[in-house]
């Protein structure tokens, strides 16, 4: 037996700013499917439950729980949540709003990631100590979000610590596959490492707006984190030693 699974995620637009979005109207979901040994925790006991038994709780009782994919390191879902559903929870289009209050925070060490780039090298949070990290957080490498406007601010603010001898590694999450990556992003420097097929990680770090960025100091703290909007004036400005 297999449950598929539709996540979506509620893009919060601001129409001010720099590099301005007023809407996205691309598809923003992907399916994960959960079967017979696929690990499944009842989150208000910390109990393992057995696929017979979460299928029975859900035929007992319809429309009291939700399921909710639990992402790892490397952005995949390891294990399910079983959760008493609410319904500030969800969407009218029965998609899953991100819970922004359960995002990093700055002064906080990231949870470790392990990103694979489309450059083919593995990016392992722990190995990247020593370095400024910027990872940012899309949908997809499509317009209204990735535009040059949306990207000169990320290549200028790698190329400028650059000059001054500070490095960055910055890394770009999406849906996107390896093959789409491949074709949208000759077209314009983006200033960052497409990670193809890793839109786990926007769930694994609640992000609900994007474009989002998140710097880690050289120890993997978070430094800085802000919308596109805000990104020149939050993280742009910053002086990094």
């Amino acid at each position: 037996m297999f449950t598929p699974f539709f996540l979506g995620i509620y893009i919060a637009c601001n129409t001010t700013g720099y590099a301005q979005i007023s809407s996205y109207k691309g598809k923003v979901s992907q399916q994960i499917v959960m079967n017979s040994s696929s690990v499944i925790i009842d989150k208000s006991s910390g109990r393992k439950l057995t696929y017979a038994t979460y299928d029975q709780m859900l035929k007992s009782n319809p429309g009291k729980y939700r399921t909710q994919p639990v992402f790892d390191k490397y952005g995949k879902p390891s294990s399910f949540e079983v959760i008493v559903k609410k319904a500030s929870d969800v969407r009218p289009d029965g998609s899953v709003m991100m819970n922004s209050d359960l995002m990093p925070e700055v002064g906080e060490t990231l949870p470790p990631f392990v990103m694979t780039g489309l450059d083919g090298i593995e990016y392992n949070s722990d190995k990247l100590k020593g370095k400024y990290v910027l990872l940012c957080f899309w949908v997809k490498f499509e317009k209204p979000l990735y535009t040059l406007a949306s990207t000169k601010i990320i290549s200028s603010f790698i190329e400028e610590n650059r000059k001054k001898g500070v490095e960055i590694v910055s890394l770009g999450t999406t849906l996107n596959t390896e093959d789409e990556c491949r074709e949208a992003i000759p077209k314009r420097n983006c200033g960052f490492i497409p990670v193809p097929d890793s839109y786990g990680f926007n769930h694994r770090y609640k992000i609900g707006e994007t474009p989002y960025f998140i710097l880690l100091d050289r120890k993997g703290v978070v430094k800085a984190m802000a919308p596109h909007t805000e990104f020149v004036a939050t993280i742009g400005e910053l002086n990094l030693k």
